[in-house]
């Protein structure tokens, strides 16, 4: 029978390890860090994923837990506002080797078709 308080969670590989990897790099144990954010999962009535966190709490502690909210919530925007733009620049990239391969086919089509050069062979399959 597993200890009060056990947990078990069927994480995607790929986001646990990632997760882990991320917990030790700060020398943080990733069961007190997931225990942190389930606490302020429940502090902000689960709107900490909303974006609507309500800034109305008197008590120093909670205080303490909206500040480490937001930030929380400033790190993920800021993550994925980066992952954004990496994924722009590499849409960006494709779109200038796309056209780069259409204007060099375009050129050789043009090419064969004044009889500047002649097209190539088709191989033989063996």
């Amino acid at each position: 029978m597993p200890r009060p308080g056990a947990f078990a969670a069927n994480f995607t590989p790929d986001v646990l390890n990632r997760f882990r990897d991320l917990c030790k790099q700060q020398g943080k144990q990733y069961t007190k860090v997931l225990q942190l954010l389930a606490e302020l999962y429940l502090e902000t009535g689960g709107s900490l994923l909303d974006g609507k966190v309500s800034t109305a709490t008197a008590d120093p502690d909670k205080k303490k837990r909206q500040v480490q909210v937001e930030s929380l919530q400033n790190k993920l925007l800021e993550d994925l506002l980066k992952r954004v733009e990496v994924l722009e620049q590499e849409t960006e990239k494709q779109k200038v080797k796309t056209a780069y391969g259409m204007d060099k086919m375009m050129n050789s089509i043009a090419a064969i078709k004044s009889g500047l050069i002649e097209p190539e062979p088709k191989q033989s399959k063996k």
